[in-house]
């Protein structure tokens, strides 16, 4: 009977892949088709992979002849001739537009970061513009306000260089710092594929976001960047965060027993963060308790509050501040600003 199983097993596991298979053959043939019909010559497929959970249809992906940084990437449904909703002509045309326009800013970026000394390891690309860009730079309390100044000036003169049309919609530009060390074991990518997509690709993406680091968001208001308007974050491995929020509660279990020795500590609040001006190793947040056990079966969410300092391990650092009333019995949670 085990045998049995296994064997049912193996034989759907086995259709279900060759079906993904041949249907993904399928999009990459009509994909290379549909290429060489609205662009002769201009075009290769370097990619396909199946839309989990979407049942039909490939996103496929394009290099272009003349162009070494961009992509193209089209959803194909080889057995319906659509391509995303769309006839595919057009909606290869229109991805087309969106790789030379990600591929055209991907070079002004470049650019503007070499000349402050940077090379941009990685980043993304939503809906034609690049996002999130990696750079290598480490932080200390010694240098953090000169880099977020040097890093802020970058961006302004980025920002400048683009088109008008590029900046529609952008409120904001975030760029992520990775430790040196850290850039030197990334993976390089497949060797042929276009530039952008190297450094998009989501590997790299995984092998960076292993390790904390730190992001700085910028304001871009009025098609420029601010460039005094840097604030730094520490983002960690979702491990790391746990640990911290382990360690940060049970600095403030340790530092309740005195004022409220029946203290209960809301375990659902992970809070956020926030890096004190000019400082890379302390963060101020809150945790939540109640100040004595509820009733039986209902768990704590929180009715005080400490505001507390502590180092990137989660140690207090300094003295708590209690915040009383911050919920009505079960209700809306209201924390005021941190100092």
């Amino acid at each position: 009977m085990k045998w049995r199983r296994g064997m049912t097993l193996t034989v759907l596991a086995l259709l279900a892949s060759g079906c993904g298979v041949l249907s993904t053959k399928e999009d990459q043939q009509r994909a290379q088709e549909l290429a060489e019909a609205v662009y002769p010559g201009e075009l290769r497929v370097v990619g396909a992979r199946t839309l989990f959970p979407e049942t039909t249809g490939s996103e496929v992906t394009y290099a272009l002849r003349d162009d070494p940084d961009a992509f193209v990437r089209l959803r194909v449904e080889a057995g319906h001739d659509r391509c995303g909703g769309q006839p595919c002509a057009q909606a290869l045309r229109d991805a087309r537009g969106r790789g030379e326009a990600a591929a055209a800013e991907w070079r002004v970026l470049k650019g503007e970061f070499a000349r402050c000394g940077y090379e941009v390891h990685a980043a993304s690309v939503k809906r034609g513009t690049v996002t999130d860009p990696w750079i290598a730079q480490a932080l200390s309390n010694g240098n953090v306000e000169d880099v977020l100044a040097r890093i802020g000036d970058c961006l302004r003169r980025y920002s400048r260089a683009l088109p008008a049309e590029q900046h529609a919609g952008r409120t904001s530009v975030t760029v992520h710092l990775a430790d040196p060390s850290q850039v030197r074991e990334l993976p390089a990518g497949r060797e042929g594929d276009p530039a952008l997509l190297r450094r998009t690709a989501p590997g790299l993406h995984a092998a960076l976001a292993g390790r904390s680091s730190y992001a700085v968001t910028y304001t871009w208001r009025d098609g420029v960047v601010r460039p005094e308007s840097g604030t730094a974050r520490i983002v960690r491995p979702f491990e790391d965060r746990q640990e911290f929020k382990r360690k940060v509660h049970a600095s403030a279990a340790e530092w309740l027993k005195g004022p409220h020795p029946r203290a209960e500590l809301a375990q659902g609040y992970g809070g956020a963060w926030s890096l004190l001006p000019a400082r890379v190793d302390r963060l101020r947040g809150w945790v939540l308790f109640c100040e004595s056990p509820g009733e039986k079966g209902k768990r704590c969410l929180g009715n005080s509050a400490l505001a507390l300092t502590v180092d990137l391990e989660g140690r207090l650092v300094g003295e708590p501040t209690v915040v009383s009333g911050i919920r009505d019995g079960r209700g809306a949670l209201r924390l005021p600003p941190l100092d």
